[in-house]
């Protein structure tokens, strides 16, 4: 029987293994990924390393520190801040067009060059974006980037911002946070600022942050050499004043990771200007150079090692014919030939403070990926395993179900999980077409891959009638068919000139789907052994509810019965029908994150539970039917029509609205946030790993 205790043992040796959308491998070694294991030896041609002989590797980033030009003082605060600029005014357009057309070509240039950006703001900035409506946060994190705080305390607090108590500090902490969100940023967890204040990280922890770094005292515009290095620790402390006695202590049970800079020289860093005045910009990145040295010979390859640069919109920007050409050269000549080498990968900040997290409960003797989502151990107080299922069938909007993959991805990325995407051939064949970036993104994450079908296949129920007049062999023959050709989406036959079903899922993501769904239970027989020979590790029997409290792993035809005890996807309230969660979120009965703990709090087996959250793409930007319905079926009581179908069908869908996308949004991602830190959050093909491993 599988114990409580015998499943958490059995996840606590999963913790071991990276378990990537394609294979499964341990975990000192790197599956191809944006940032590999930080500890390389020589680099092979996938970006892994051999394990002998390892070479320490720095992780790479930059930030930039949007000023906060025009800002005024917190109402919840009142008084003075310091004196301002005129010249320098967000509420000028031309001005902040400017600073925001700097940050552009900033971004562009990093990406060029493989690199991420840590982009730090704060009011005017981040209002002004809000109030525009503009998608600019948004799109940088689309692309890897990452959104971030920077805190002048003093504009936001008032000249007394240090003597005001920690609650003060985190609600105004909080305001900027907020403007952040509503301007479009997600998943905000680093900051920069508040150097002088003994009670920041518990402000910052109070709101959610839990990254910083940039540390510097704002008076003197020094820093210290107490926090000068190339290895992240927790702060046992915040700074007082000038005693960094206390911050500079690393406590393992601190609740913030500090990252520090990299090995530059404080005097030299104080002498900023001097540099930039006595030799330009040239001057300086020399010295970043040097730093840059000195922080590969600081690395040890049984840590964490980080370096980053932090510039500001507009600095650095040398000839407007070929504006930041000394940041161009810089990665150019000196970043780009490390990280050929394997000496250096790119991060974003919060990448980094992730790498540090799994470092610190990793005993493989090795620094962790810090993009890498490994099947996290399950302690004593786990709460169950949990799934995040997307089933994504839209094909008819290729543009919206790709932005919904890429945010999710993002989403999932930033709280260190993974989720299960299951596509039907048409949605990927969409995306090669329209959206291939969608598909880089799916490749280059660690995201699991699995299969389903949708109308007019006929494994979906009431469109078989093309395997009908089939039996025995020949009805095998029939589904490999439609597993290995083009289906035709306006005849239901198949293109066979044309690789198509699972086989082209297989192709385009470049291993075979973990997961298949066969809908129609009469061709489960024959079908899931054409599967299981396909390389399919798992199947779908029963989405919701239904496995075996005795016996939660269950095989058929060489494949794992995906377990689920009960889902968070629907449910009744008050004898009520059963409502999906997404359609009700006006009534606090259908909050998802409530729901899953009232189930935790009510669940009485000898075990652990498993918990699917299933969700289709298109359930995030639309309602009603779905768009193809249309083309496949007669009325909203899903009568199939006959072929020829449709396939300019009225599209039944109608779009939600920006408010209430960002309401499903919000509550997605605390349901993610949640399990993140309670729940021990699974893929179908971290379960099949599971399932072959023998209880205690």
């Amino acid at each position: 029987m599988w114990k409580r205790t015998a499943l958490i043992g059995v996840s606590m040796l999963l913790a071991g293994v990276l378990v990537t959308s394609c294979v499964a491998v341990p975990l000192a070694s790197s599956s191809t990924t944006a940032i590999p294991s930080s500890t390389v030896s020589s680099p092979t041609a996938s970006g892994t390393a051999t394990s002998s002989n390892p070479t320490p590797v720095l992780l790479v980033g930059v930030g930039m520190h949007v000023e906060p030009f025009g800002a005024q003082v917190s109402a919840l605060v009142g008084g003075q801040g310091p004196k301002k600029d005129a010249s320098k005014d967000f509420s000028n357009p031309a001005f902040f067009q400017r600073q925001l057309g700097d940050i552009e070509t900033v971004v562009q240039i990093l990406e060029d060059h493989g690199g991420k950006i840590t982009l730090q703001a704060q009011t005017p900035f981040s209002q002004i974006l809000a109030e525009q409506d503009s998608s600019f946060f948004a799109d940088l994190q689309g692309r890897g980037n990452e959104i971030a705080l920077h805190f002048h305390e003093y504009s936001h607090l008032g000249n007394q911002a240090d003597t005001l108590p920690v609650e003060t500090w985190a609600a105004v902490i909080a305001e900027e946070i907020d403007w952040l969100e509503q301007a479009g940023a997600e998943s905000v967890r680093y900051w920069s600022g508040g150097n002088l204040y003994p009670g920041v990280l518990d402000a910052a922890q109070q709101v959610g942050l839990n990254v910083m770094s940039d540390y510097k005292n704002p008076k003197l515009q020094e820093t210290d050499a107490a926090v000068v290095g190339v290895n992240p620790w927790r702060p046992a402390g915040g700074p007082d004043g000038t005693d960094l006695s206390r911050f500079a202590t690393p406590d393992p049970q601190g609740s913030i990771v500090y990252l520090p800079e990299g090995a530059y020289d404080p005097e030299a860093f104080a002498r900023k200007q001097q540099i930039l005045a006595a030799g330009g910009d040239e001057a300086y990145f020399q010295y970043l150079t040097e730093s840059l040295q000195r922080s590969l010979q600081q690395a040890q390859a049984d840590r964490v090692n980080v370096f980053h640069i932090t510039i500001h919109p507009g600095e650095f920007r040398g000839d407007p014919t070929q504006p930041f050409a000394v940041l161009d050269h810089f990665l150019q000549e000196q970043i780009d030939p490390l990280v050929a080498a394997g000496r250096v990968q790119w991060a974003t900040f919060s990448q980094m403070a992730d790498a540090y997290r799994q470092w610190e409960t990793s005993d493989t003797g090795t620094t962790p990926n810090p993009t890498s989502t490994a099947t996290p151990a399950v302690s004593s107080t786990s709460s169950g395993f949990i799934s995040f299922v997307v089933n994504v069938h839209d094909f008819r909007h290729p543009e919206e179900s790709g932005d919904t993959l890429l945010r999710l991805v993002d989403l999932f990325e930033q709280s260190g999980v993974r989720g299960d995407f299951y596509f039907t051939e048409p949605v990927v064949r969409a995306y090669q077409e329209q959206r291939p970036d969608v598909i880089e993104r799916l490749r280059d994450s660690e995201m699991t891959i699995s299969y389903h079908t949708r109308p007019p296949h006929p494994l979906a129920p009431g469109f078989d009638q093309p395997l009908r007049s089939f039996s025995g062999q020949a009805l095998q023959d029939a589904l490999r068919d439609y597993e290995t050709y083009r289906l035709d989406l306006a005849t239901g036959g198949l293109l066979m000139d044309q690789t198509g079903g699972y086989s082209y899922v297989q192709q385009v993501f470049g291993c075979p789907p973990v997961t298949v769904s066969v809908l129609n239970s009469r061709y489960r027989p024959q079908a899931l052994p054409i599967y299981a020979e396909m390389d399919a590790q798992a199947t779908v029997i029963y989405h919701e509810t239904g496995t075996d409290l005795e016996q939660p792993f269950q095989w058929t035809a060489g494949l794992l019965v995906r377990p689920s005890d009960f889902s968070v996807t629907r449910w009744a309230v008050d004898g009520g029908i059963e409502e999906f969660w997404w359609n009700r979120l006006d009534s606090r009965a259908f909050n998802p994150t409530d729901y899953l703990q009232e189930r935790l709090a009510t669940w009485q087996a000898d075990r652990i539970p498993f918990v699917t959250v299933l969700i289709h793409e298109n359930n995030f930007y639309g309602r009603g039917e779905t768009s193809w319905d249309a083309i496949y079926y007669a009325d909203r009581q899903k009568t199939p029509l006959p072929p020829p179908y449709d396939l300019n069908a009225p599209d039944g869908s109608v779009p939600r609205s920006a408010a209430e996308q960002e309401q499903i949004w919000q509550a997605y991602q605390n349901l993610v946030a949640y399990a993140a830190r309670q729940m021990t959050v699974v893929t179908s093909q971290d379960l099949v790993a599971l399932a072959k491993t023998p209880p205690n």
